[in-house]
């Protein structure tokens, strides 16, 4: 039976390197670029927020802006300099330093938990003694969610012990029903890899990643929070929302997180954004990281969207695109990351405010298009929709009941034709109040394309509806009227 002074004997030592945080600047910068900041501004004013961070990397260019206070009635602003917890992105951050232990051989995605972490085999179900760490990457080994920790009582010396004892009790837990052979996303999992991980380097996640990233990657600022954080305002204070306003709770609040790799990161969001193309191989840095197979290894996806070994959400063949999000209920991160475009953009806000994720994305992505286009200009072009047929005075569709008597679902193909290839592509279609966009970040080659939107929508007699097709920087080559329409259904 293990024990927890077993335990604590085989989990490494962690040295006492850690000092208090830096002191962050209490002012706003002097200058900061206005198109960030408008779309800061209007992400805190849309969504009541404290404080919004927003930065783009692109081609190594990075821009950054900030507005806002560090806590709810606290004078003190918050600046460009202060360290952001981004919870789950610190999944693909330690993705990646796992991914440079396997580079060096010290580590294998098909190594099993078992052989790496022998003492934890007496109390482990059979379900889980194959367990790799590649399923562990990529959520597909079945292990529960989360699992309780006492963090907040130990020392950062005791976290790799803490770590172990976690493993133990997950080993011991049975799978989530349905969860066998299945991509299921697991804080735990992530804590398992790098207790392998940190077997495997002999150091703790916190000197070895924390060597990594801000020596190997330059990302000075990156880190792990630390126990005893000031209650003051050196740093920005998690909120909670409640009727669209922001309640602080003091820093110590989040400070079960902080064992688990899954989410214990912290960093300046110009630093997550240089991460973001670093990690996705689209970086000088990055050529000198890791072997060409191994970036092929833990960028490769499939061709169906799925969690790739370097822990990032990954989607597309033709033009990739990484995401990950972050969120400790009282703070929110989202960074994506696009190789072709070599570029990533992220935001930041201390606030539970979940809501504010696809608008994030929505104005950060068609800025970053935009400025794109004005760099470099793309090719004229001509969108026509050629297939929006009518029937009945409606869009050719399919209507399909749900299970509900108010609502129905509703399919919509429509074809356009582009002369030549397009450049970025977006089409938005609007049915009543609900939005959907097809974002084609290459372009699409000359020709006739399908595309299929699909909406639940309620039962009404005239619902409004619309399609725009824009190649975002070029709406001066195509002919607006031909890549619109307006119609409406008719549902009753």
């Amino acid at each position: 039976m293990i024990t927890r002074r077993t335990l604590i004997q085989s989990a490494i030592a962690l040295p006492s390197t850690f000092g208090n945080w830096a002191e962050a600047q209490s002012t706003s910068p002097r200058f900061q670029p206005k198109w960030l900041e408008a779309i800061a501004k209007q992400l805190q004013k849309e969504f009541h927020l404290p404080a919004v961070w927003v930065a783009v990397n692109i081609e190594g260019v990075v821009e950054s802006a900030v507005v806002g206070v560090r806590k709810v009635g606290d004078p003190t602003l918050a600046t460009l300099e202060d360290k952001l917890t981004v919870a789950s992105i610190s999944k693909p951050m330690a993705g990646l330093w796992i991914a440079s232990l396997v580079d060096k051989g010290k580590l294998s995605y098909e190594a099993k938990v078992l052989d790496i972490l022998p003492e934890l085999a007496a109390d482990c179900l059979p379900e889980h003694e194959g367990i790799t760490l590649g399923q562990l990457c990529t959520h597909r080994a079945a292990v529960k969610r989360d699992t309780s920790t006492s963090s907040n009582t130990l020392t950062l010396e005791q976290y790799p012990a803490e770590r172990l004892r976690m493993a133990h009790e997950v080993l011991k837990d049975p799978s989530p029903a349905g969860s066998r052979g299945k991509e299921v996303y697991s804080n735990n999992g992530v804590t398992l890899a790098v207790t392998m991980a940190e077997r495997a380097a002999r150091e703790s996640y916190e000197v070895a990643a924390g060597r990594f990233f801000r020596e190997r990657l330059r990302l000075k600022s990156w880190g792990v929070w630390a126990m005893n954080l000031p209650d003051d305002v050196s740093l920005p204070w998690p909120h909670t929302m409640k009727d669209k306003a922001a309640i602080a709770n003091p820093p110590k609040s989040v400070q079960a997180h902080f064992v688990r790799p899954s989410g214990s990161a912290h960093c300046t969001i110009s630093d997550l954004v240089r991460f973001g193309l670093i990690a996705v191989k689209s970086s000088p840095l990055s050529e000198s990281l890791l072997k060409p197979e191994t970036w092929q290894t833990i960028l490769e996806h499939g061709d169906v969207d799925r969690t790739a070994l370097g822990c990032f959400y990954a989607g597309g063949r033709e033009f990739p695109v990484f995401d990950h999000g972050g969120s400790l209920g009282t703070t929110g991160s989202f960074l994506r990351v696009l190789p072709a475009w070599r570029c990533s953009f992220a935001y930041h806000t201390n606030a539970s405010a979940d809501a504010v994720g696809g608008r994030g994305r929505e104005l950060l992505q068609d800025a970053v298009r935009k400025r794109r286009a004005e760099r470099n200009s793309p090719p004229a072009c001509r969108i026509t929709l050629t297939h929006v047929a009518t029937m009945d005075s409606a869009w050719q569709r399919e209507i399909v009941p749900t299970s509900g008597d108010d609502k129905v679902r509703i399919k919509i193909n429509f074809r356009i034709e582009a002369r030549p290839r397009t450049g970025d592509l977006l089409t938005v279609v609007k049915l009543g109040d609900i939005e959907r966009r097809d974002d084609r970040f290459a372009g699409l080659a000359a020709g006739n394309h399908t595309l299929h939107f699909e909406f639940d929508t309620p039962k009404t007699k005239d619902t409004p509806a619309s399609v725009t097709v824009d190649a975002l920087g070029t709406a001066g080559n195509i002919t607006p009227e031909a890549a619109r329409y307006v119609s409406a259904l008719h549902l009753a």
